[in-house]
C-alpha cells in the first residue's frame, strides 16, 4: 500500500459536489482551509479522500488521530469521504508531522475503516450511516461527469487554439 498523503482540493470541485450532496464538507474557512488525506479507498475506479478536521470524538465512522502521548488531536471522517480526480488535488508540501506519522503507521486500519463505511452506506442496510454519510454512489457518478466535462472543455480549447 502506498503512503497516505495530505491534499488540498480545488474549491470549484468541492462546490460542484455540494450541488449534489449537502454533506460534502466545507473546506474554506476564514483562517485556514480544510485538507484531506488519501487515498483512503480505491473502488469502482475511483480514489476516495477523507477530510481531517479538528473533530476529536470517537464515532463508528471515523478514526481518531493521536499524538505521541495518545491524546486525540483530530480525526479522519470517513462519513464525508468523496471521490476526486487527480487534477483537483494539490499535495501539501508541508507536513503535519504527528498526523502524517499516525496515518502511515495506521494505514491498514484507515483502509479497513474506509471500506467498512463505504460498504455499510452503499448496501443501504444501515439507515443511521446512510443518513449520516455522503451518498458515495451519487458522488462517483458526479466525479465521472466532472472528468468528462473537463475533457470536453480541454478538447474545445485545443480546437480553438488550432484555429
Amino acid at each position: 500500500m502506498p503512503n497516505i498523503n495530505f491534499y488540498d482540493v480545488n474549491k470549484e470541485y468541492i462546490q460542484y459536489l455540494k450541488m449534489f450532496d449537502s454533506k460534502i464538507p466545507n473546506i474554506d474557512y476564514s483562517k485556514h482551509e480544510k485538507f484531506v488525506c488519501g487515498i483512503v479507498l480505491q473502488i469502482n475506479g475511483f480514489n476516495y479522500f477523507a477530510p481531517i478536521p479538528s473533530f476529536n470524538k470517537q464515532q463508528k465512522t471515523n478514526i481518531l488521530i493521536l499524538n505521541e502521548n495518545g491524546n486525540p488531536i483530530s480525526s479522519i471522517r470517513f462519513s464525508f469521504m468523496f471521490p476526486a480526480p487527480d487534477e483537483v488535488l494539490y499535495r501539501k508540501d508541508f507536513l503535519l508531522l504527528q498526523e502524517y506519522r499516525f496515518c502511515n503507521k495506521n494505514k491498514d486500519a484507515i483502509y479497513k475503516k474506509a471500506r467498512y463505511v463505504y460498504k455499510r452506506v452503499v448496501s443501504g442496510h444501515d439507515e443511521f450511516m446512510t443518513n449520516l454519510c455522503c451518498n458515495f454512489k451519487l458522488l462517483e457518478t458526479k466525479c465521472a461527469e466532472y472528468e468528462m466535462q473537463k475533457d470536453m472543455l480541454s478538447e474545445v480549447a485545443a480546437t480553438n487554439e488550432e484555429e
